[in-house]
């Protein structure tokens, strides 16, 4: 209940993105953001740490994160129309910017750079490496960017799982974890969730039960 619970999210940075999570905010109050560009959870195990600290006793957490894709009214997807601009626009910009980045790579017409982004765009420095182990995946790819979000959400799931595991001792009386991608479509339609993982943990930090065909049944 909105009670007992805690309502933490990563989803990308982008205002579309905001659609699902002003959803849950609607039903558990105000949340606690782990994101970042591109939905990669940014604040880490410092912040996930933060958070858990902030769950309320006896009570619980659920998070939900994943990346964001957009679709044009005509099918076009990796595009969006938005609400009072005549470009139809990237969806996901950064997405799509650390594609094209790996793209340079995989096709031999750049390098891989393997220092730290400048500080003010350190986190669109951090997506281009974090995809860097699909580039064969996303070029062998039928369509890349209807590969990408889900390229981006295993990259995510991993990183999730990691910081979930090095936190597990913060979880109180349960975790609720929900994660999926995110389609965002044009102003005067609706947005979807494609659902592609929802486990609860126990106080132990340990998977007990798998959600995910609740959703689907």
């Amino acid at each position: 209940t909105p009670d007992n619970t805690l309502l933490a999210t990563s989803v990308c940075a982008d205002e579309l993105a905001r659609v699902l999570e002003d959803e849950f905010v609607d039903i558990y109050g105000t949340n606690f953001n782990l994101g970042g560009l591109s939905g990669f959870p940014f604040a880490g195990n410092t912040g996930w740490g933060a958070m858990s600290a902030h769950v309320p006793d006896n009570g619980y957490c659920l998070t939900i994160h994943g990346p964001h894709v957009g679709i044009t009214k005509d099918g076009v997807i990796g595009k969006v129309e938005r609400s009072g601009i005549a470009l139809v626009d990237n969806c996901c910009g950064s997405a799509i910017a650390a594609s094209n980045y790996l793209k340079g790579i995989t096709d031999g017409g750049a390098k891989i750079n393997t220092r730290l982004q400048q500080f003010s765009d350190f986190q669109q420095g951090a997506v281009q490496e974090l995809i860097l182990p699909f580039g064969k995946r996303l070029n062998d790819a039928d369509d890349r960017m209807k590969e990408l979000p889900y390229a981006l959400y295993d990259s995510q799931d991993i990183l999730v799982r990691d910081i979930v595991s090095g936190g597990s001792g913060g979880i109180k009386q349960g975790l609720a974890l929900l994660s999926g991608i995110q389609i965002n479509t044009s102003p005067d339609t609706l947005d979807y969730f494609h659902p592609l993982r929802f486990d609860y943990y126990d106080e132990n930090g340990k998977v007990i039960e798998d959600l995910l065909p609740s959703l689907k049944a």
